[in-house]
């Protein structure tokens, strides 16, 4: 049977999730699972097929349903179609909204489950408990980690019953359902609630954007800045070679390495991801304070000068 993943993705680095990554490059030494249709995802800076705006996002899920209505599209009755609703590796990008209402529409249409990783995005991050609860949908299984663990290493794949065809004991492992992750795992999700920390993370998280739209402003080179909650990126373009049609520039990823590094020597640790890693990511705790997000923006800010006057 088929998959349905994005362009862009980043699912991990088992050789399953690989077939479903965007990036070829990990792959190129392993063997991947075959049958793995990557359709592409709504990209507000760099629109796929060059349209722009609402009308890309409709024109984009009308690309998925013909991909699954036409007999020739060379698609075979698709087992999951997998989404990340924010994009991390793959530079920050949300989903907008109404796109991803679509895409469970159709899905839903077709039969096909809809599988939803929000192993970055999820348990508070971008500002709601789970990023997917921006488009008010309800997939078939959810995928989590990392936040979820609280520092503790913890994974948890969340699906409708009607998918639950286990025998007892069928799925078995030394290290599934350990007891240190499960109790750290509790404890993580009822201190995230009792706090309410998705909110705290839309507060705070608006006002890093904020610093950084004005780090931005007047700096083509930090073309696009983007994310929700406390995910977010700034895309990094080399402002002087030719605009594409779309009005993009080129990833420029020398400076975003510049910028990177001149951050570190400031004490600020920040990722890159994206096409060519030219996207600044940002990926603050979920605890962080408004005095310690205003230093973050300090910090970049400075990083940005130095790195353009470098």
């Amino acid at each position: 049977m088929d998959v349905l993943a994005f362009r862009g993705a980043y699912h991990g680095m088992t050789a399953g999730s690989l077939a479903l990554m965007g990036d070829t490059a990990p792959r190129e030494e392993v063997e991947v699972l075959g049958h793995v249709h990557h359709l592409p995802y709504p990209y507000e800076y760099r629109p796929p097929l060059g349209i722009g705006g609402e009308a890309e996002h409709r024109a984009l899920a009308r690309e998925v349903e013909t991909a699954l209505e036409d007999p020739l599209s060379g698609v075979e009755d698709p087992a999951a179609m997998v989404v990340e609703p924010v994009q991390g590796e793959g530079g920050s990008i949300p989903a907008p909204d109404e796109w991803l209402r679509e895409m469970r529409r159709i899905t839903r249409e077709h039969d096909v489950p809809l599988v939803v990783d929000e192993i970055q995005a999820g348990v508070g991050r971008t500002g709601s408990m789970y990023a997917f609860e921006y488009a008010g949908i309800v997939p078939d299984a959810v995928c989590l980690s990392k936040a979820v663990g609280g520092g503790v290493p913890l994974s948890v794949l969340l699906y409708h019953e009607r998918y639950d065809e286990w025998a007892s004991g069928a799925h078995l492992g030394t290290f599934r359902g350990h007891q240190l992750g499960v109790a750290a795992g509790r404890g993580t999700l009822e201190y995230i609630v009792e706090h309410d920390l998705p909110a705290h993370a839309a507060r705070v998280g608006e006002r890093l954007t904020s610093c950084l739209d004005e780090s931005a402003d007047g700096r083509p080179e930090l073309a696009d800045v983007r994310g929700r909650g406390l995910m977010l990126g700034v895309e990094i373009v080399d402002a002087g070679q030719p605009a594409n049609d779309d009005g993009s520039h080129p990833p420029d990823a020398d400076l975003a390495m510049a910028i990177q590094r001149e951050c570190f020597d400031r004490g600020l640790i920040v990722e890159r991801g994206g096409r060519e890693g030219a996207t600044i990511r940002f990926l603050p705790p979920l605890i962080v304070s408004e005095s310690e997000v205003d230093t973050i923006a300090e910090r970049f800010e400075a990083g940005v000068a130095a790195a353009l006057n470098g």
